[in-house]
């Protein structure tokens, strides 16, 4: 466990709600919604894994900002990110590697934080 100030944490956990929250929400409504559709297809995935993705990562950015599911949600997360990686290595789609390594790293930092 690593041991960081409450206002780091704090921090970093308002940011990864932030930012994952933004990305489910595109991932479920609006133009971009179908863009994933289109990607996660081109994938190999089914062409709905988009909402279940948008979904979890709502839920997940939702629960870091609260104390008692920061680890199960940093978590999830971290599972979340550790599958983009391994999409976006196995189709050569490099520069697309830096948000989920950023974002992964930063929900481990936060599953790993002492309460």
């Amino acid at each position: 466990m690593i041991t960081l100030p409450r206002a780091v944490v704090w921090a970093c956990a308002i940011f990864v709600a932030v930012a994952f929250v933004f990305a489910g929400f595109l991932k479920l409504q609006g133009p971009s919604a179908i863009q994933w559709s289109e990607r996660f297809v081109h994938w190999g995935y089914p062409a709905n894994a988009h909402y279940v993705v948008g979904v979890l990562e709502i839920l997940g950015g939702l629960g870091v900002l609260i104390p008692k599911w920061r680890r199960a949600a940093a978590a999830t997360l971290v599972a979340l990110m550790i599958g983009a990686l391994g999409t976006h290595a196995v189709n050569a789609e490099f520069p697309r590697l830096i948000p989920p390594l950023i974002l992964g790293g930063l929900a481990f930092l936060l599953y790993s934080s002492r309460p």
